[in-house]
């Protein structure tokens, strides 16, 4: 599925993933490929992405984990990135595994 995190500055990242974690105010939300349409608040927390995307430099394959930009953290292992970032509040559209979020953090 696509996923597109905006900020009200600017994009913050867009990227293909197959399953995405959010905080809500009544718990965890887990969104999986072909999941429903969805319109949602979510809460202050942090977004899990789980992506099958690879980096290539070959400086961030020495570690298991490096910064993006001070709100994304991403972690991976061999087969399976995860990029979480921290955000204050926002909203989340889904539909046709299109995943927009605009989000304060």
């Amino acid at each position: 599925m696509k996923i597109l995190i905006l900020k009200k500055e600017k994009k913050i990242l867009e990227i293909e993933g197959f399953a995405v974690f959010f905080s809500t105010e009544k718990g965890q939300l887990e969104l999986l490929n072909n999941h429903c349409s969805l319109i949602s608040m979510i809460s202050s927390g942090i977004i899990k992405i789980y992506s099958n995307f690879f980096l290539e430099n070959e400086n961030f394959l020495l570690e298991n984990e490096f910064f993006l930009e001070k709100e994304i953290k991403i972690l991976w292992n061999q087969n399976t990135t995860i990029l979480k970032i921290k955000i204050n509040s926002g909203f989340l559209k889904l539909k046709n595994n299109n995943i927009i979020c605009l989000v304060k953090s």
